[in-house]
C-alpha cells in the first residue's frame, strides 16, 4: 500500500523515482544519468517537481527498501497515467538499464518488478 507521500506524486515525480532507482541498481546514480532522466521527463511529462527534494529522498532511501519503493511508485504511476505514458517510461527504462550494454541481475530484477506491476509481457 503506497504511503501518502507516494499518492501525492505527479507523473514526473513518480517517473523520476522509477528511473532513478533503475539507474541506482548498478550502485550509483551519476550526475550525467540524472541529467538524462530529467531531460527525458521534461520532454514527456510537463509537470514540475522539486528535483533537490526528490534526489535527497532517493539518496536517503536504504538499499533494502528500493524494491518496495519501486513497486509502490510503479503502482502509483500506473494509477495516474495512460498506456502510452507507461510504454514511454518502460522504453526509456530499458535504455537506462542497458546504457552500459549489460543488464546486471539486480537491474533485471527491478525491471521485472516494473513490468510485473504494469502487467507488461
Amino acid at each position: 500500500m503506497p504511503t501518502q507521500f507516494i499518492k501525492k506524486m505527479n507523473k514526473a515525480e513518480a517517473g523520476y523515482h522509477i528511473l532513478a532507482l533503475l539507474s541506482l541498481a548498478d550502485g550509483t546514480l551519476h550526475a550525467a544519468e540524472a541529467n538524462v532522466i530529467i531531460a527525458f521527463l521534461d520532454d514527456h511529462f510537463h509537470e514540475s517537481f522539486d528535483l533537490i527534494k526528490e534526489q535527497a529522498f532517493i539518496k536517503a532511501l536504504p538499499p533494502e527498501e528500493h524494491e518496495q519503493h519501486l513497486r509502490e511508485t510503479a503502482e502509483h504511476f500506473y494509477s495516474v497515467s495512460n498506456e502510452d505514458e507507461r510504454h514511454t517510461i518502460t522504453r526509456f527504462a530499458m535504455e537506462v538499464v542497458m546504457a552500459d550494454e549489460n543488464m546486471a541481475n539486480h537491474e533485471n530484477k527491478l525491471i521485472n518488478i516494473l513490468y510485473d506491476c504494469w502487467a507488461i509481457e
